[in-house]
């Protein structure tokens, strides 16, 4: 199973505040819809709640503790990240928050990053990418223009083989 991390992180890598982005990128969702769609995604509560609804066209499956509100809403939940390593997909990405990342970081085979060329003052942030196991496969940059307030990049690491 590949496991793939998206996320969009600051330049101080800072991804969110009081439960929310700080930055709207449209071609960042754009692309996360992309990425996302018709796959498996898996959020920690928080994250979940910050979105407020099921993502449409995808499998949702949510980490909490609290299995059982859930389940009466219908919602699949996981309650550990051993269940996540336990799934037989063919893949499934990791949207979230803080605490999973950091969780995930270690077993993951892909980060898809929007980098927000900016620095901002949150109170969630993205792991350390450890330099020695990932290697960056492509990033491309674009420009701040009326629909975008900030310069940001898309870029892929991809683990290196031990």
């Amino acid at each position: 199973m590949k496991i793939i991390i998206v996320a969009s992180v600051s330049k101080n890598r800072f991804i969110g505040k009081n439960n929310k982005l700080m930055w709207h990128l449209p071609n960042d969702l754009k692309r996360f819809k992309t990425l996302t769609v018709g796959e498996t995604i898996i959020m920690g509560r928080k994250t979940f709640d910050s979105i407020g609804k099921i993502l449409p066209n995808r499998e949702n499956i949510i980490l909490t503790k609290n299995t059982i509100g859930f389940f009466k809403k219908k919602i699949k939940t996981i309650s550990s990240i051993k269940e996540i390593m336990d799934f037989t997909y063919d893949r499934i990405f990791i949207i979230g928050g803080e605490k999973v990342y950091r969780s995930m970081i270690d077993k993951a085979d892909i980060i898809e990053l929007t980098l927000v060329h900016k620095k901002f003052n949150g109170d969630a942030k993205f792991p350390i990418i450890n330099r020695k196991n990932w290697i960056k496969v492509h990033e491309f940059f674009y420009e701040k223009d009326e629909d975008h307030l900030y310069n940001y990049s898309f870029i892929r690491f991809e683990k290196k083989n031990n």
